[in-house]
């Protein structure tokens, strides 16, 4: 299953709002611990989210154009729980939480979307750790 996939209107209004920016290979758009300042659209390349950098510690997903990063921690104003590595020369768009938050205000169906995406990613981190459990437990 493939998470944070964002609904064709959520993926226009971000753009509309947004900044397109262009990351290379190996950067990172975030790291697990920084403080939030907003949420990426994938339009072109993969980004990796990861726990921690231990490939054998959880898995990682890697992910495309589409995927929405960041959500969690910009509607929570938390830091980001993940970290976020560029796999391959991308361009997304950004926008800073603030300005996601006017967005979600001012186009309430939007919260509706937003809410897929967190459920699906919550759903898929639940299989994930049950995965990392019966690993352990051979």
């Amino acid at each position: 299953m493939v998470t944070l996939l964002a609904p064709e209107e959520l993926k226009k209004q971000l753009t509309l709002a947004g900044s397109k920016i262009k990351r290379a290979r190996g950067s990172y758009l975030f790291r697990r611990g920084d403080d939030v300042t907003g949420v990426f659209l994938i339009v072109k390349g993969k980004v990796s989210l990861s726990l921690d950098r231990i490939p054998t510690s959880l898995p990682t997903r890697e992910l495309g154009p589409g995927s929405v990063l960041g959500l969690p921690a910009a509607l929570s104003d938390s830091p980001y729980s993940l970290s976020a590595e560029v796999t391959s020369e991308a361009e997304l768009v950004y926008l800073p939480r603030q300005d996601l938050l006017d967005l979600l205000r001012d186009h309430s169906k939007l919260c509706f979307e937003v809410m897929t995406i967190l459920s699906d990613e919550l759903g898929e981190s639940r299989n994930a750790l049950s995965r990392v459990r019966k690993v352990r437990a051979r």
